[in-house]
């Protein structure tokens, strides 16, 4: 909260807090107020209010949520978070490029990203459900099925992984920058840059009782991503990337844009392991637990 509240600070400093929301302090004071954004409609440029539809719609998100998470956990938790034995340690710089590029490194990176994001939806929607029948309008849905829908490395960071925190850097960081800059390439990589200082930042005071500690990950695997943005942005438009966004099978384009990811991830996801975060969230999921006797 305090972290998308200074973006928004930042925001409203230069210039770019949405119109829909400066009509009035009121509207103002909610917008500010809820973490993960009101929607508006960007043609009448008005909060959208909420409906026993859109809280029917919410309400199943977060069941499918509580469903699939439970699923994956129960698979991952009696494994200590990781499918397949890799050689490193799940939060260690201690990896060769086999290692990195290894199927079972990357297979594992897929599964807890997959279960980060579902976890990330679960909570922000059904804390948003909250603000959605306390102030009556709709909030953005934070988590759009990134792992399984992305077609670009900028759809993944830019629509679907985290919008709220998108959002904020958007308008709070990338438009700052690229307006007194006038480069979309400094405001890309100012945009990562400030990302990753904020997951440091995170890890450091969400895992503070933990031996977690200030190593550069989060912002080393941002500034990667970072990167890719940028390629994108120089070839993206070329007739071969062109040709396989148009003709190969959405799902092996998914495959491929998250693969560009993967390997680093675990820059990302190690400290949530390490910090006992899944196994935190696992006391308010159920389990399916199998033993020698059976299953319980």
């Amino acid at each position: 909260m305090p972290i998308i509240n200074s973006l928004r600070i930042t925001e409203a400093f230069y210039g770019f807090a949405p119109r829909s929301f400066t009509r009035n302090m009121k509207l103002y004071a909610m917008y500010f107020s809820c973490p993960f954004g009101l929607s508006y409609d960007p043609i009448k440029q008005e909060p959208m209010k909420s409906s026993m539809g859109y809280l029917s719609i919410q309400l199943k998100v977060i069941l499918r949520d509580f469903v699939s998470i439970s699923v994956i956990m129960s698979i991952l938790a009696p494994r200590g978070w990781e499918l397949f034995p890799v050689k490193h340690d799940i939060n260690s710089f201690d990896c060769s490029l086999q290692d990195l590029l290894s199927w079972r490194h990357l297979v594992n990176n897929y599964l807890v990203a997959v279960m980060l994001s579902i976890s990330l939806s679960q909570s922000t929607t059904s804390i948003s459900l909250l603000y959605n029948i306390l102030y009556g309008y709709q909030t953005y849905q934070v988590v759009l099925n990134p792992m399984l829908r992305s077609n670009s490395p900028s759809d993944f960071w830019g629509k679907r992984w985290n919008f709220a925190v998108h959002k904020g850097l958007k308008n709070g960081a990338y438009k700052p920058v690229r307006k007194y800059t006038k480069s979309r390439v400094l405001a890309v990589i100012a945009t990562f840059l400030v990302s990753g200082i904020i997951h440091e930042y995170v890890n450091l005071v969400l895992f503070f009782d933990r031996d977690i500690q200030f190593e550069w990950k989060q912002i080393l695997f941002f500034s990667w991503n970072g990167l890719l943005i940028l390629l994108e942005y120089a070839v993206g438009g070329t007739f071969l990337f062109q040709w396989m966004s148009k003709n190969l099978p959405s799902s092996l384009v998914t495959a491929m844009v998250v693969s560009t990811a993967l390997p680093l991830a675990h820059f990302f996801t190690g400290s949530w392991i390490k910090g006992g975060y899944f196994d935190a969230v696992m006391i308010a999921e159920p389990l399916i637990v199998c033993s020698s006797a059976g299953a319980t």
